[in-house]
């Protein structure tokens, strides 16, 4: 069974809320009483304080703070000797005889008073039948007391009546928590809904789908990243297409030589010895241009998709430049083009994979004579700059358009406008890349339209 976010969502406002709920319980079963107890102390301190200072300084303002503290707080105010003389009580000037007065001085309360200056109790007032909060304070003279006291308030009837209001505000709690926990799982959802509606889309083959999120958080990064991962995925869609498109294309011209040669020498120079030798040696040509395209493909698809090993070993790279440029003299002796190498006289060997590196300079020079017209010349030039052996295959073809330079190393970007007159497969330059990328190689182009191309390469020296 799936479990929605949403319900995970209000779920988790309302495990939030009954924790707090429960705290609130909790503190008031077992912390309300002793806090109301102290907040009665700390106001009849605070009082008496007052009340002291007012009876040591003016006589009159202490009555009126006395009888003002009575009628607004309840708290009645008594002064008294230690030897039980009263000189001022609240209770009776108001005629209510609620203080507590010299009544408390007497023991261990007493004791209490002139060890340490203060004392608090709690007594039952004799007539009224209540319970008060007793405070007294020795006032400077050492001999005159002043009691401060206040009625406690039934605690239990408190109790009772907050916890009818928490019962009543837990419910409402709990109805919001699943109320807001509803609109915003709807609102954190929707762009998630939108993100899945466009996933599946574009798993069943939609490659147009696309996700509109306009929120700036990690949900908005999510759809921008799956808007970009579309994108690419329609671009690889288009490489398929164009592969398909292209490799029929290539495929077709030799295929149907083969073919139609075959057939020649089957019904037509059945009898004709050297007819049959000229088409036997066509068909071997084409097989062969048809084997190189598909080494090409797979050579591409196993190093890009890591499936290769590099044999790295000393090699001297300008034997191997010159090697590969002798394989294509002829071709270009054909094409009335020169290929020249130029290189210093000590050049120091690098470690690269010998046969990797040969089919660069293979691919790199067939480019150069596929683009570059009669009368021309490709120039390999090899030296020393800066700890790096430096290569450039340069041409006088007619050079790549400034918009095109960084597509050129694409899969397959430039077959449908290649000259195919040297029966290249038009990824040679995907497969260079690849392989400078697995030999962590610098390498680049740099072109002028109409005057040629240069593509070089640099490889660390091993000194």
């Amino acid at each position: 069974m799936m479990r929605k976010i949403s319900h995970k969502l209000i779920l988790g406002m309302l495990m939030v809320t009954i924790l707090s709920v429960g705290i609130l319980w909790v503190y008031q079963r077992v912390f309300l009483e002793n806090s109301y107890m102290n907040s009665r102390v700390d106001i009849l301190k605070v009082t008496t304080e007052q009340l002291s200072e007012l009876y040591n300084e003016d006589t009159e303002s202490f009555v009126d703070s006395a009888g003002n503290a009575f009628m607004d707080r309840n708290i009645a105010t008594e002064v008294s000797t230690l030897d039980g003389r009263i000189l001022y009580s609240t209770g009776n000037a108001m005629g209510r005889g609620q203080a507590a007065g010299f009544r408390v001085l007497r023991g261990e309360y007493l004791d209490e008073l002139l060890k340490s200056g203060e004392a608090t109790t709690t007594t039952i007032h004799q007539r009224q039948s209540i319970e008060l909060f007793t405070y007294s304070k020795l006032l400077e003279d050492g001999g005159t007391v002043i009691t401060t006291s206040l009625p406690i308030e039934p605690i239990n009837e408190t109790v009772e009546i907050l916890e009818r209001q928490l019962l009543i505000i837990s419910v409402i709690l709990v109805v919001v928590s699943i109320l807001i926990g509803t609109f915003f799982s709807r609102f954190f959802l929707r762009p998630i809904k939108k993100l899945n509606k466009s996933v599946n889309a574009l798993a069943a083959g939609d490659m147009e789908a696309r996700v509109d999120v306009e929120a700036k958080d990690e949900i908005g990064e999510l759809a921008v990243n799956f808007n970009k991962m579309a994108d690419e995925l329609c671009k690889v869609d288009r490489l398929r297409k164009d592969l398909v498109a292209n490799v029929s294309h290539e495929l077709r011209t030799p295929l149907g030589l083969i073919r139609g040669y075959a057939e020649m020498s089957r019904d037509i120079h059945r009898d004709d010895p050297e007819s049959r030798e000229e088409n036997l040696d066509i068909i071997i040509v084409e097989s062969e241009r048809l084997g190189q395209m598909v080494d090409d493909m797979l050579d591409l698809s196993r190093i890009q998709s890591g499936n290769i090993e590099l044999w790295h070993e000393e090699v001297d790279l300008v034997e191997l430049a010159r090697a590969s440029a002798l394989k294509y003299s002829i071709a270009a002796e054909q094409k009335g083009i020169e290929i020249k190498l130029s290189a210093e006289k000590e050049i120091h060997n690098v470690w690269v994979d010998r046969r990797r590196l040969e089919q660069v300079f293979h691919n790199f020079i067939a480019n150069a004579l596929n683009h570059t017209e009669s009368g021309g010349s490709i120039v390999i030039d090899i030296f020393e700059k800066d700890d790096f052996l430096e290569t450039h295959i340069m041409d006088t073809g007619r050079g790549i358009p400034p918009d095109q330079i960084e597509h050129i190393w694409d899969r397959y970007y430039k077959i449908n406008g290649s000259n195919r007159e040297t029966g290249g497969s038009g990824i040679g330059l995907s497969i260079a890349r690849s392989i400078f990328q697995a030999h962590r190689m610098d390498y680049g182009v740099e072109s002028t339209p109409g005057k040629g191309s240069d593509f070089f390469f640099r490889i660390p020296i091993n000194k």
